[in-house]
């Protein structure tokens, strides 16, 4: 959580060091497509297949979040968000829920593209929760763990009036939690929950009246 908080900080900083007419500040809704890595999981639902089960692997799921951002001028935006993961499988009595909540932080540099439009990069770190749930034959098993990731996204955002925008998102995301607990319990051998892929999402934004 301390990277986080890093962050934060570090958006803080830059604001205030910034003049004061150049800082615009908003709100993002966005919805959002990942994929999963999961390797551990879906080697485990490989073999129960073999066995005779019939279980998805988990291999994406469906999304979106909320955030805010700061432009500190027309080039340099901030930006932190909250966005649950929800990734999930069942089959032959048995479920897999391995959904969680990331916070993250994002520095981006963006280009003004005629008047209405702004494309750039960003990149930034987040810290990765998993809550979740294994049930299996009537019985639910509590799944825990934790991690700092990364990401890097290509950026885009279109004005569609003042004070209102559609944006745009796609990249990468690193965030594998290597000691996943299962009821309070670290398993030996360590156990991953990954949610390292690719990540997209499409969103709108509100900015403040008098923020600029």
């Amino acid at each position: 959580m301390r990277y986080l908080a890093a962050f934060l900080v570090l958006g803080t900083l830059t604001v205030a060091a910034a003049p004061a007419h150049a800082v615009m500040i908003g709100g993002e809704v966005y919805g959002s497509f990942n994929t999963y890595a999961m390797g551990d999981w879906n080697d485990i639902i490989d073999e129960a297949n073999a066995a005779g089960a019939s279980i998805d692997n988990i291999n994406n799921g469906i999304s979106g979040g909320i955030g805010g951002r700061i432009w500190t001028g027309p080039n340099v935006m901030l930006a932190v968000a909250w966005e649950p993961l929800f990734a999930s499988t069942e089959g032959s009595g048995a479920e897999v829920k391995l959904n969680g909540n990331s916070f993250v932080a994002t520095i981006a540099y963006m280009v003004p593209v005629g008047t209405n439009a702004r494309y750039g990069v960003g990149a930034g770190g987040g810290f990765y929760m998993l809550n979740g749930e294994l049930i299996d034959t009537g019985s639910t098993f509590e799944l825990e763990g934790s991690t700092v990731g990364f990401h890097v996204l290509g950026l885009a955002e279109w004005t569609v009036s003042p004070g209102f925008g559609i944006t745009a998102g796609a990249g990468y995301r690193g965030a594998k939690i290597s000691d996943t607990e299962l009821e309070g319990q670290s398993q030996d051998p360590e156990f991953e929950t990954d949610y390292s892929g690719v990540t997209g999402r499409v969103g709108v934004v509100f900015y403040l009246p008098n923020s600029n």
